[in-house]
Parts: C-alpha cells; sequence; structure tokens
C-alpha cells in the first residue's frame, strides 16, 4: 500500500473480539475516475482474563478512543 494514496485512517479496539482493527481509505489511481477503496487490518490480541477489559499499552494509545 503506497502512502501517497492513503487518504484516511481510523483504529478502534473491538472488546467483545479482544482484537484491534485498523481501516485504511485510499484512493485507487489506476482508473480514469478514482475511486476510494476501504482495506482492513484487524490483530487479534489472544484471550485475556477480562474481555471487555482492553490491555494497558492499547489503554496507552492515544488514537484510539474508547467509547
Amino acid at each position: 500500500m503506497s502512502s501517497k494514496n492513503m487518504l484516511s485512517t481510523a483504529t478502534r479496539y473491538i472488546a467483545g473480539r479482544n482484537a484491534v482493527q485498523t481501516v485504511y481509505w485510499r484512493a485507487d489511481q489506476k482508473s480514469q475516475q478514482p475511486k476510494m477503496l476501504k482495506v482492513s487490518k484487524t490483530f487479534n490480541l489472544g484471550k485475556g482474563r477480562d474481555t471487555y477489559t482492553p490491555p494497558q499499552h492499547i489503554k496507552d494509545e492515544k488514537k484510539i478512543k474508547f467509547v
């Protein structure tokens, strides 16, 4: 994924699955009319004692909002 095609990113913590999901929006430069593409990557943190509480290193991440 080329960084010059990237438009925006969003990261969220999925409590029930104990995972972090990052979504990237990028523009496809190959077509006449560029389209936005959504690319998603999920990182599983493994099983924890309390699956609704994120690990400390995830809590310390300033970019992730916990709602």
